[in-house]
This record gives C-alpha cells, sequence and structure tokens, in this order.
C-alpha cells in the first residue's frame, strides 16, 4: 500500500492526499482524533484543570509585567495563516481582554529598512517579552500576514490600561518559514527558521522523514542583521528560549525529538535531552525550563478544522544546568488537548494550544 506523507504541526500531521483508500486501521485511528476534537467541548474544569475559554487558537503566552495578566498570540490556522490577533488573558478575572494595536509610530526599533507590516493580514505566531536597556518593555511577535517577520512592538501600561504600540520590524533573507522568537539583553533576538518555505511542502516533508535537517535558528543584530546560529541546522527547530543571563539557548528541536543547549560563548552545543515532538519552550523565574510536548501518532492523529483539539500531551519541567526531566502533567482527553506552550505563573502552569478556543491553568504540587 502506498503511504500517505503528513501534513506536518498545527493541524498535527494531517494526512495529505493520495490516491489509494486508506486501510481501515488508519481509517479509525484518524476518525477517533477527529471525534476527539468535536466532543468535550464544554469550557469547565475536568481532569483537574481549569479552562479560560474565549479565544482563537492560543498558541504562545507571556507574562506582563506585574503579573496580573498574560499576553496572548492567538494564531491563525498553520500554513494558511488568516489574520489573527494579539489579547490578554486577565488573571483575577480569568477573562479574554482584546487589545487594540497602535500601528503608527514615529520612532522605529529593529532594522531601519524595514517597512511597515499590512496591519489588515497581522497573523501572529510565537512571542517573546523582554525588558529593553532604556528599561521600556519590549514585545517581538513573529508575523506570518503576508510576510515572514519579527515585529517589535512596545507593550506600555498608562493609568492602570496596557497598550501594545508597534515600533518596527526585521525581515529574515531568503524565504524562511519562521516559528519563535526569543529577545537578547543586548537589544537582538533569536528566531527559528523551521524549513524553506520556497521548496515545494511535499519536498519539505520527505526531507524531514528522511532524517535531513532543513531548519536553523537566526540571530539578528541592529549591526550586522541575520547570521545563522553555529551549530543550530537540525529537523525543524521550533520553540527558543535563552537563560536569563543569555549565555545559554534552548532550541526545541520537533521532528528531532529533542531540545538541544547551545552555549552562546562558544557556539557548541553541550547539551541534549530526549522529548517527543517538542513545541514552545519557556523559562521560569528559577531558570528552569517547561516544554510543551505532544504525544499524539504524528502519522494518523490529527484534529478537525474546528472544535477543541483534544490530542494527548505531556508538560515537563527541565534542569537548565542538568537537564533532569520531571514530566508534571501527562494528560489525554478533556477538558483540553494538544498544548503548545507551558508557563508557570505562580503556583499554575498555563497552557495555550495552536487549535481550539481556550488556555488551559493547572495547580502545582508544592514540590514541583
Amino acid at each position: 500500500m502506498q503511504r500517505c506523507y503528513p501534513l506536518f504541526l498545527i493541524l498535527l500531521f494531517a494526512i495529505s492526499s493520495c490516491t489509494e483508500t486508506p486501510d481501515k486501521a488508519t481509517t479509525e485511528t484518524a476518525a477517533l482524533a477527529n471525534v476527539d476534537a468535536v466532543d468535550s467541548a464544554a469550557c469547565v474544569m475536568a481532569s483537574n484543570i481549569n479552562v479560560h475559554c474565549g479565544f482563537s487558537n492560543p498558541e504562545d503566552l507571556v507574562i506582563v509585567p506585574g503579573g496580573d495578566a498574560l499576553l496572548v498570540s492567538e494564531m491563525g490556522e498553520f500554513r494558511i495563516h488568516p489574520p489573527g490577533a494579539l489579547a490578554f488573558l486577565n488573571l483575577k478575572s480569568g477573562l479574554r481582554e482584546p487589545i487594540e494595536i497602535n500601528w503608527q509610530t514615529e520612532e522605529r526599533w529593529g532594522d531601519a529598512a524595514c517597512p511597515a507590516p499590512d496591519a489588515s493580514l497581522f497573523s501572529p505566531h510565537g512571542i517573546d517579552l523582554t525588558q529593553r536597556a532604556d528599561n521600556r518593555h519590549q514585545l517581538l511577535v513573529v508575523n506570518h500576514g503576508g510576510r515572514e517577520a519579527v515585529e517589535f512592538f512596545e507593550l506600555l501600561n498608562i493609568e492602570n490600561e496596557w497598550q501594545v504600540n508597534w515600533k518596527g520590524c526585521a525581515i529574515p533573507p531568503g524565504d524562511p518559514y519562521i516559528n519563535d522568537v526569543a529577545g537578547l539583553l543586548d537589544g537582538g533576538f533569536l528566531v527559528t527558521h523551521m524549513w524553506d518555505k520556497a521548496l515545494p511542502f511535499e519536498t519539505v516533508v520527505e526531507k524531514l522523514l528522511g532524517g535531513e535537517k532543513v531548519g536553523w535558528v537566526y540571530e539578528w543584530q541592529a549591526e550586522t542583521g541575520f547570521t545563522m546560529l553555529p551549530n543550530s541546522i537540525e529537523q525543524m527547530p521550533n520553540g527558543i528560549a535563552v537563560s536569563a543571563d543569555n549565555s545559554k539557548i534552548f532550541v526545541n528541536v520537533y521532528i528531532g525529538n529533542k531540545t538541544i543547549r547551545i552555549d552562546r560563548a562558544t557556539g557548541l552545543v553541550d547539551g541534549s535531552f530526549e522529548v517527543q515532538q517538542p513545541d514552545n519552550i519557556t523559562v521560569d523565574e528559577n531558570g528552569d525550563l517547561w516544554v510543551a510536548s505532544h504525544k499524539h501518532d504524528p502519522i494518523n492523529q490529527t484534529c478537525t478544522e474546528t472544535g477543541v483539539c483534544l490530542l494527548p500531551f505531556e508538560i515537563v519541567k527541565v534542569n537548565p544546568q542538568t537537564l533532569e526531566k520531571t514530566v508534571i502533567l501527562s494528560h489525554n482527553g478533556a477538558p483540553m488537548g494538544y498544548s503548545t506552550v507551558a508557563l508557570k505563573v505562580g503556583d499554575s502552569v498555563y497552557m495555550g494550544s495552536a487549535h481550539g478556543d481556550r488556555i488551559a491553568q493547572y495547580a502545582l504540587d508544592s514540590d514541583d
């Protein structure tokens, strides 16, 4: 029987069209996943997991200064990338609050030659929030809307109201498909490049399934622009984060089923750990790493176009020095699946998903 190659990621590994009819086992497996995606969609706590609904594909999360809200990247469907949005999750009320972006600016951050985006096409993906040398809060957003770019925003709090103002951008060379971004203390940033969009997608799939390393990490600096990070060529780099002192870089290699640690001083990979299909990675106030790991069958299982995706996942906590792993949560079923990010805030971990209407909240044990 001819094998169908999967269409990766957010509708995760949906089976591409084939001329032959799939066998009964494949059909039943896919059907089960599709049923899971539309059942159990009630916005209620289940399995000790609370949910905050009203979002649209809340793929990535960061905590705002002061800790009273999460800033949420609401991503358009993968590879189609219709317009998305930024929003807040108010941690006191548990409700979604919209963000109206101010796209007009006279002050420019990023590449001075980078043109302003078409705001009507804005389609966010990975995000990161850092504090600049002048103490202003800089939000970096991967944007697929009409172009592949990293957009610079300033996050402001004026009279207890958060504002998001566009400040500039930087566009990687060539025709890359970028995913996640991590800001650096020196004013630059790192961004993961999954594969070259100029390649036919079927070719990308064949290369990845064949073990080829088709992606890498770019570093951007105002003086030098984009340069490929040494030793970062891998099988689809996905999430990225840096240690608080920026000495270590952590890159999730989605198809390679691992996370690598790159020493910034030497440029060498000085450690790694195995984790199945790691999506985003975050660093908490203690420096520990939090990885969202997808646990479904990447060939035969996917989610439907609508509804809540309930594919299984794990949340893994990792010691950044020893790279020792602890599974904090292993979950399959309602009220949410297919977690793409885990963000520790106080005594809870918040989880977003690239497919669905909700952010999940899981209360941590005292020793987590």
